[in-house]
């Protein structure tokens, strides 16, 4: 017991030592402002920190920089980072950081520094790295200038210096030279042009860069390296000359340099290297020749580089020529050889005679036409082998001879049609051979010879067959690839003895059968591409395949899809570019397949389902297909989507829960969806969709990407064809009707019912989505001196133009109280009578432009308060009663142009206009009307065409019509709103009042008449009014019934009946009856609604597994006090069919109707219902989901329960049978994945 109490003391102790030492340092060292200290992992003392700065500049026009408030004890290392975002300068003055004595690292990065000035960094006696990166590359009008005294001899004991990306173009002479202990120096990506400045030659008395190990001046603009410019670095091992200019090396270039290991003078211009160049260098080990155009090399030049591993020459303009015997002689430890991409012919058979060491060798990119017997025979330690890109012809057996290690050979795009079945004896070690992209007519019998083979690469060839016994050997193999051959048919049994195969490839070929189960014996395989082929069948191919996550059968002839075709551990699956017309899911494995990207794409898709989709997917795409309907809840229960694509389809019309997803949680992103290029409608159940990315609180809808860009057509086309989805307006989201019936109206079933909505004879009619909007399009229907007959009461827009109506009799629109627009114009009216447009309160717009209107007397507009816009352009309108616009108060448009009017007094209209017309009428040109007139347009900005409006001299010489009277060049009047002294002396205006004053003009005028209600009137609307309500409480008292029990629990007008006494002992509230496809809605919605309050018994859920389905319906209904069907498409189409399900439900429902509740669920077609359902609807209760009261009036149809409380109980019942159905022929549903052919599929409960 004493033991681990000592080790708990001590392990106590060390913690709380190292908390109070890193806190002491904490309260004894305080950064600056801008700046926090670390703690130096690899520090002598245990006080010692490093301090980072980050400041907007140093010494700069903005700010002058104090680096002595920094503690000078302790302080090792610091760090000044500079905002890379302010382009001012700044500056180091001399003794800066004099005061830290102790710093050993100083970095300084991103300060835009223009000069290193003397002494600079002075009293920096312990310092041991330095780096300066000003960063002026970015900002090409920077560069950093170095003062000659920079570098003193107090840096004597500096070791790296790092002065790159400062835009340096000169070195001072010998600036580097008091650096005695420098190690690194590194001046890459600045301007330098030379090196003989730095002063590094054998000079005794300076001795610049003696200790120098590692020298970076690469990526600068050297062009030439004179003799012995680094004959004094002889303890130098690494030089980078890579990207400069270099386009000359001198003889003795690298003189002195007897401790260089690593050369790098790739990506310059040299086209040569001089014979002595390495004489001196014998110790070089790496040396990086690439991307250059050399083209000569001098006889044995690397001779004598007996130390050298890797050399690249890749990338030279070589030749056979150069490369010889010579080349590489004495190169006995070369382990890596690189001359790809060079001009390369031919190999001389001893080429690599003496590389004996060498593991790797690139061939690869040249022109060699042929390869020596025997060439690679030394070679016994070579494993990799690259000779791609060339043009052999044939591999003969000697070729590879010698290679006992090779373990990876690539011979791909050459032109071999031939290899020798010997040619790879002797490389029983290969692993990875890619002969792809030659003109290999059959797979080679070569590979016979290398049983340990891995990966083989076949493509691109031209292959047509494949036997049995092809690849028996291959026992190892994982990955095969076949590609772009001619392959026609792969038979069974092909691939059996590859066992190990996990990646197969044998997409673009001409395959057009796979025989059933050719894959069955390679259970590890993993990947698989058929994709470019002509398949039209894959049944039996995969579904065995339990390792298999990753499948391409694309670009073929497939005509039929299924789940069960797939394992259930596939997560990437790609059949797009096909013909399938259904994602079939006979079996119903949504939710146990893994799928998780799916593209079926470009295919012949015309729905989509919930079933279709795995309830793993995440990335879906199904767009350019021909899909027209999206069911609701097709996306719901899928946790996992983040994308969905449904672009380019034929959709119309999206439902609200046509896009439900379960609902997302705030810290997770919402999936995207792309729902663009579609034929969107914009009718009446498409307004949700304009504002579903803002109004999705809930987070239970998808986010729509690219919902700016999506237009959709207007169903009514006035004008305008297409719009952008989220500018239409309200109104504008239509959907046509025959006749509609509202629940409220109980006259429907007779001829004359005012309620009944019924659009008249070759007219089509709109209504929107709550039938606030009710548009009547009667334009050009035909329709002779009369109007079209049932004109919907209830209508808000009607038009009625193009036709031939000749007059409007009186009360002609009587009742259409809800009317605001009226469209009669181009329809030949020459009169309209009195009280023609009489209870049309609501109307706004009102257009009678283009007809044969002759005059206005007075009466025509009268009741019509609420109107704002009346258009009476072209018609031949002569008089105007001054009475007829007085009662218009909100009359704000007003269009006269065109006409025959001579005078009228326009002073008098309503003040509330602010856009009238008056140009071409022939206004009379009497002096005080004109000055009248003249004085009246220019107190206001109404009159919108006052430059046009003209009057004329004498208007029975004039012909109305012709807009040449009224041009500027007529002589017959003047232009009113201009001075003119040509006016006429007619008589007093106000004392015409019926007079003539013209020949053929008659201008009747009368005082305006105010009326009065009488007593009588108000009583009489008073009455009225509560007759109204009367009849409104008599026609919505279902309504009010429903309103009132889900307020007060109180059910007004209805007494308990015998049923419901009977009820009391029921065991459920209700039964639910639905279709497994809606079991979606009926889990997440119907049942978390009603099962707080109520005892539901759910079809699929509570039902006894293996139950006979037709005794357990009827227990399940005598069992419940009310039965609820879930009338959709998808229940039709499958519970209602099966005659079990049928019959059962006729047994117990047929005396028991009123206990029935029909919800109607989606778009339910008419015309699919049986005789039976229709009875249903007819005598029983039905709901139609979507209605602003379904819960209301749900609950109101179901008991009133006192015992909220409820526990589930399944029906239980006695009797257990099994209906099994057997599919076996060809085109039948298939087998579920894992089961064989004769599998068995209980269907007592799922359809």
């Amino acid at each position: 017991m004493e033991y681990p109490a000592t080790v708990c003391a001590l392990l106590f102790g060390a913690i709380f030592g190292v908390l109070s030492a890193s806190l002491s340092k904490t309260l004894r060292y305080q950064a600056p402002d801008e700046c926090k200290w670390v703690t130096v992992a690899d520090a002598r003392d245990d006080d010692d920190v490093a301090l980072a700065c980050r400041l907007r500049t140093i010494n700069s026009e903005l700010e002058n920089t104090n680096f002595s408030v920094i503690q000078p004890q302790h302080t090792v290392r610091l760090r000044l980072e500079c905002s890379d975002a302010l382009f001012f300068q700044s500056s180091l003055s001399a003794g800066s950081f004099r005061q830290l004595v102790e710093l050993r690292e100083l970095s300084i990065e991103y300060c835009k520094i223009g000069n290193l000035s003397d002494g600079a960094f002075r009293g920096l006696k312990e310092l041991r790295n330095l780096t300066v990166r000003t960063h002026n590359t970015d900002w090409s009008s920077m560069t950093l200038e170095l003062s000659p005294n920079a570098f003193t001899d107090e840096l004597r004991n500096l070791e790296r210096l790092d002065l790159g990306e400062n835009n340096i173009w000169n070195i001072p002479e010998g600036v580097l030279c008091p650096l005695y202990a420098l190690e690194v120096l590194n001046l890459t990506r600045n301007r330098l042009r030379e090196v003989s400045s730095f002063r590094f030659t054998a000079n005794p008395s300076e001795k610049c860069g003696a200790n120098l190990k590692i020298l970076d001046l690469s990526r600068n603009s050297i062009d030439r390296l004179p003799s012995s410019q680094f004959s004094g670095l002889g303890q130098l091992q690494k030089l980078y000359l890579q990207a400069n200019r270099m386009t000359q090396l001198a003889d003795r270039a690298l003189e002195g340099l007897t401790s260089l290991n690593i050369f790098k003078i790739s990506d310059n211009r040299l086209v040569s290297l001089p014979p002595e160049l390495f004489s001196d260098t014998r110790e070089i080990r790496e040396m990086y020749l690439q991307n250059n155009s050399i083209n000569v090399l001098a006889p044995g030049l690397f001779s004598e580089l007996t130390q050298l591993l890797v050399l690249d020459l890749s990338h030279n303009e070589l030749t056979a020529d150069w490369i010889n015997a010579a080349t590489f002689a004495g190169l006995v430890r070369l382990v890596v050889l690189d001359i790809s991409y060079n001009r390369i012919s031919k190999l001389e058979q001893s080429v690599f005679r003496d590389l004996y060491s060498l593991q790797i060798l690139r061939l690869n990119d040249n022109f060699i036409e042929m390869i020596p017997d025997n060439i690679f025979s030394a070679l016994y330690n070579l494993h990799t082998l690259i000779i791609s890109n060339n043009r052999l012809t044939r591999i003969d057996s000697d070729t590879f001879n010698g290679l006992y290690v090779l373990s990876l050979l690539s011979i791909d795009n050459n032109r071999i049609s031939w290899i020798h079945e010997e040619a790879l004896k002797n490389c029983s070690s290969l692993q990875d051979l890619h002969l792809n992209g030659n003109k290999i007519m059959q797979v080679p019998e070569v590979i016979k010879s290398v049983p340990l083979l891995k990966t083989l690469d076949l493509g691109e060839n031209h292959i047509d067959t494949i036997k049995n016994e092809t690849f028996s050997d291959l026992k190892q193999m994982y990955g095969l690839r076949l590609t772009e051959n001619n392959i026609g048919n792969i038979s069974k049994g092909v691939f059996d003895k590859m066992t190990a195969l996990k990646i197969l490839n044998l997409s673009r070929n001409k395959i057009q059968k796979v025989a059933a189960g050719a894959f069955d014996s390679n259970i590890n395989l993993q990947a698989i591409r058929l994709d470019g082929n002509y398949l039209t069948d894959i049944e039996g191919l995969f579904a065995k395949l339990p390792s298999l996550v990753w499948l391409n059968i694309s670009d073929n002839q497939l005509k039929w899809f299924d789940y069960a075709l797939i394992p259930t551990g596939l997560q990437w699956l790609d059949i797009h570019s096909n013909q399938i017309e259904e994602l079939g899911n006979y079996f119903e494995i949504e939710s146990t397949l893994s799928l998780s990207t799916f593209d079926a794409s470009a295919n012949k898709l015309t729905e989509i389902t919930g079933s279709a989709i795995p309830n793993s997917m995440e990335v879906l795409f199904l767009n350019d297909n021909l899909i027209s309907k999206v069911q609701s809840y097709t996306f719901f229960k899928k946790p996992n989507l983040t994308r969905v694509d449904l672009f380019g389809n034929k959709i119309t019309r999206l439902d609200p829960n046509a896009l439900r997803i379960s609902a997302v949680p705030p810290e997770k992103d919402l999936p995207e969806f792309y729902i663009g290029g579609n034929p969107f409608q914009c009718d009446c159940t498409m307004e949700w969709l304009q504002k579903v990315n803002v109004g999705n609180r809930a987070r239970t809808q998808p986010k729509l990407v690219d919902l700016e860009s999506i237009y959709c057509q207007l169903l009514h086309k006035r004008g305008q064809t297409y719009v952008p989805l989220v500018e239409a307006a309200p109104y504008q989201f239509l959907c046509t009707y025959d006749t509609h019936c509202f629940a409220t109206c109980h006259c429907c079933d007779f001829d004359a019912c005012d309620c009944e909505m019924t659009c008249p004879a070759n007219c089509t009619c709109y209504h929107d989505q709550s039938w606030s909007a009710n548009v009547v399009d009667c334009a050009s229907s035909g329709y002779v001196a009369k109007l079209p007959e049932q004109i919907p009461m209830d209508a808000t827009e009607l038009y009625l133009d193009g036709n031939d109506l000749r007059g409007m009799n009186s009360h002609a629109f009587i009742g259409r109280k809800k009317l605001k627009i009226l469209f009669l114009n181009d329809s030949n009216i020459e009169f309209i009578q009195n009280k023609t447009f009489n209870g049309l309160k609501e109307l706004e717009v009102l257009h009678l432009e283009s007809n044969r209107l002759g005059e206005l007397n007075g009466y025509e507009f009268e009741g019509l308060e609420s109107l704002k816009e009346i258009f009476l352009q072209r018609n031949r309108i002569t008089s105007i009663h001054n009475q007829t616009f007085v009662g218009l108060r909100k009359l704000r448009v007003l269009k006269l142009d065109h006409n025959r009017l001579n005078i009228y007094n326009m002073w008098n209209l309503p003040t509330t206009l602010i856009e009238v017309t008056l140009a071409y009428n022939p206004w009379s040109c009497d002096c005080e009307f004109t000055e009248k007139l003249r004085e009246w347009m220019r107190h206001g900005d109404a009159v919108q065409d006052s430059k046009s409006v003209r009057c004329v001299f004498n208007s029975t010489d004039v012909d109305f019509y012709s807009d040449d009277v009224y041009s500027d060049n007529s002589e017959v009047g003047f232009f009113i709103s201009q001075e003119n002294n040509s006016c006429t002396g007619l008589p007093n205006i106000d004392n015409s009042i019926n007079g003539n004053l013209t020949g053929t003009k008659t201008i009747i005028q009368r005082q305006v008449i105010e009326d009065y209600l009488p007593l009588l009137v108000t009583t009489l609307a008073v009455f009225a009014v509560v007759v109204i309500m009367m009849l409104i409480v008599f026609i919505f008292r279902q309504e009010v019934r429903v309103w009132f029990h889900s307020k007060f629990g109180i059910r007004i007008f209805q007494r308990a009946s015998d049923l419901d006494r009977d009820d009391r002992e029921k065991l459920f509230d209700a039964f639910v009856s639905y279709s497994s496809k809606d079991e979606a809605w009926v889990a997440e919605v119907l049942a978390p609604a009603l099962e707080p309050n109520y005892k539901l018994c759910l079809h699929y859920r509570d039902f006894p597994v293996g139950a006979f389905l037709a005794d357990t319906i009827v227990q399940a209904v005598e069992s419940s006090k009310r039965t609820i069907m879930i009338l959709s498409e998808n229940f039709i189409k499958s519970e209602w069919c099966r005659f079990e399900f049928k019959s059962a439900h006729h047994q117990v429902l047929r005396d028991r109707r009123r206990r029935l509740i029909v919800v109607l669920l989606g778009e339910v077609p008419q015309k699919d219902l049986d005789p039976d359902i229709r009875l249903y609807l007819k005598t029983n209760v039905y709901l139609q989901w979507g209605d602003k009261l379904f819960w209301e009036k749900l609950r109101y149809a179901l008991p009133d329960v006192p015992n909220n409380q409820r526990h589930h109980q399944p029906v239980r019942n006695p009797h257990v049978h099994h209906h099994v159905h057997r599919h076996s022929a060809r085109g039948q549903p298939p087998n579920p994945p894992g089961n064989g052919n004769n599998a068995q599929r209980t269907v007592a409960i799922h359809i």
